[in-house]
C-alpha cells in the first residue's frame, strides 16, 4: 500500500542549536555536544535521519516535518565533526558516527528497551553509517534506508591478492627502507594537509558551495538555495564552541583523510550482516555515487538473502532535498511495509 505524504513546512536554518545531547561513548573524546532536530509524537515509531559529508541534520529540512506529520517520531542528527555538533581534533574513524547514532537511539529515542527499534535512513556517508549501524546493532534497527550511500566494495579476488602481496613485501622491508618510507609518508601527509587546508578555504566560499551543490542537484538545481548554503558555511567557520579556536581546517583534514575512500568495512560486508529489510532509495542522476553502485548494492543484498527493495528517484546525490516528495513517499511506504511485516 502506498502512503500519501501530506505537505508540511520545512525546517528553517538558524545558527543556534535546536536540541542538544551529550555523547560520551568515544574513548578519544568525551562530553561531545550533539545537535539534533526532533518532531512528532513522543511515543511514536522512531525515525532517525543521518546526513552526508559536509552537511548536517538540516539537510533533511524537507523531510522531518512530513514524516512527523505522518505519525513518526523523527530525529535528524548532526554527526560529530559536522553541523552544530562538536568538532574535536581526533583521528576520525567512521565507527565514531556508527556508535554516536547507536548511543543516541538508546539514550534519546529509547530504543533497545522493550524491543523498541528505529527506522534509520542515511544519505551519502550517512547511508554508510546507517548500514554500519544496522550491521552492528540489530537490536536498535527495524529497517535501513540508504540514499545514495557512500563506501567502497570489497576488491575482486585478483586485486585482493595483489594487495596481500604488497602488504607482505612491506612487512619484510629493511630498517633503512622503513625509514625512507616513513619519511616519504611524512612528506605526503604534510602535502595532503596543506591541500586540505587550501581546499577548505576554497570550498567553504558560498558561491563555490552553491556551484558544487547545483552540480549534484542536476534535475532541480534551484533546490540548492541560499539557506542550504548558509547551513554549510556557518559550521565551517570557527563558530564559538564547535571546535578549538583555529582548528576547523585540521578537523576537516582528519575527516577527509580517513574517510574519503569509504569506511573501514566494505559496503558488501555490511549488507551481508544485515538482519532487517533494506531500502535503496537512489537518485539515479547522481554524478558521484552513480546508479551502477546502487545496482551493485542491490545485487549484493539479493545474493545474501537480505530483504531489499529499490526505489529510483529523478535526482542527484541528495535526493531527500532535491526531490523530497518522491523521497518522503518512498520512506513512508517503506515504514508502512515494515509495520505490516510485524514491526513493533
Amino acid at each position: 500500500m502506498s502512503v500519501a505524504a501530506a505537505p508540511q513546512a520545512p525546517l528553517r536554518w538558524t545558527e543556534a542549536p535546536d536540541q542538544t545531547w551529550t555523547f560520551n561513548g568515544w574513548k578519544e573524546a568525551r562530553g561531545l555536544s550533539v545537535n539534533y532536530f526532533v518532531a512528532g509524537p513522543e511515543e511514536a515509531q522512531p525515525f532517525l535521519l543521518i546526513h552526508g559529508f559536509g552537511a548536517s541534520g538540516f539537510h533533511w529540512r524537507r523531510n522531518v516535518n512530513v514524516l512527523a506529520g505522518a505519525g513518526y517520531r523523527v530525529y535528524a542528527i548532526d554527526l560529530v565533526g559536522f553541523g552544530l555538533s562538536s568538532k574535536p581534533v581526533i583521528d576520525y574513524d567512521s565507527r565514531i558516527w556508527r556508535d554516536q547514532c547507536a548511543a543516541f537511539l538508546r539514550e534519546v529515542a529509547g530504543c533497545g528497551a522493550g524491543g523498541r527499534k528505529a527506522i534509520v535512513a542515511g544519505n551519502s556517508i550517512g547511508g554508510y553509517t546507517a548500514l554500519a549501524l544496522g550491521a552492528e546493532y540489530p537490536d536498535l534497527c527495524l529497517g535501513i534506508a540508504s540514499l545514495n550511500g557512500a563506501g567502497r566494495f570489497s576488491p575482486p579476488p585478483e586485486e585482493a591478492e595483489r594487495l596481500r602481496r604488497e602488504e607482505a613485501a612491506r612487512a619484510e622491508r629493511s630498517p633503512v627502507a622503513v625509514a625512507v618510507d616513513e619519511a616519504r609518508e611524512y612528506v605526503a601527509t604534510s602535502l595532503q594537509r596543506a591541500v586540505a587546508f587550501t581546499g577548505l578555504f576554497v570550498t567553504k566560499q558560498p558561491l563555490r558551495i552553491k556551484q558544487v551543490l547545483r552540480q549534484v542537484y542536476p534535475v532541480r538545481p534551484e533546490m540548492a538555495d541560499d539557506e542550504l548554503v548558509e547551513s554549510i558555511v556557518y559550521p565551517a567557520e570557527d563558530a564559538p564552541g564547535l571546535a578549538p579556536p583555529g582548528q576547523i581546517p585540521e578537523v576537516f583534514y582528519r575527516i577527509v583523510s580517513r574517510n574519503s575512500g569509504g569506511g573501514g568495512v566494505p559496503v558488501d560486508v555490511l549488507i551481508s550482516q544485515l538482519e532487517m529489510p533494506l531500502l535503496l532509495l537512489w537518485g539515479e542522476e547522481d554524478p558521484w555515487v552513480v546508479s551502477a553502485l546502487g545496482d551493485k548494492a542491490q545485487a549484493c543484498a539479493e545474493a545474501c538473502g537480505v530483504d531489499v527493495r529499490r526505489v529510483s528517484v529523478a535526482a542527484g546525490h541528495c535526493p531527500q532535498d532535491e526531490a523530497p516528495e518522491a523521497v518522503n513517499k518512498g520512506l513512508l511506504d517503506f515504514a508502512e511495509q515494515l509495520r505490516l511485516g510485524g514491526a513493533p
